[in-house]
């Protein structure tokens, strides 16, 4: 299985991170991969990331990047994470209200329809 895979629904890029923990050693190809996205054109991207237990500062710093990216370039970006603790790094960063963050795919999806609010 690839680290990471590109799925298409319905006009969104859903990439999905297949690491249980996603750390620097795979932090620049996600990078890399998120930037070719961007600089294709897509406008709806999704990272899910509801496989991930652990995600490190410089794989996260990929995913505040790309956040950026997007939103300068007046784009969106929704996250899919299953559970958020207080150890996770969207808490520890104080990041919840930053990203639009889901629990499933599909609601993430369905939010570029305005149907569906994220959960932070």
């Amino acid at each position: 299985m690839e680290n990471f895979e590109k799925i298409y629904v319905d006009g969104v890029i859903v990439i999905e991170v297949n690491l249980i923990r996603s750390t620097i050693e795979e932090a620049i190809a996600f990078r890399k991969l998120i930037e070719e996205e961007i600089n294709s054109g897509q406008t709806k991207l999704v990272i899910d990331l509801s496989k991930c237990d652990y995600i490190d500062s410089t794989f996260f710093g990929g995913i505040i990047w790309a956040l950026g990216e997007l939103s300068d370039k007046g784009k969106k970006l929704k996250v899919v994470k299953q559970a958020i603790s207080k150890e996770d790094i969207f808490t520890i960063t104080n990041t919840l209200s930053v990203f639009d963050l889901y629990k499933t795919r599909e609601e993430a999806i369905k939010s570029f329809e305005g149907n569906i609010q994220p959960e932070s």
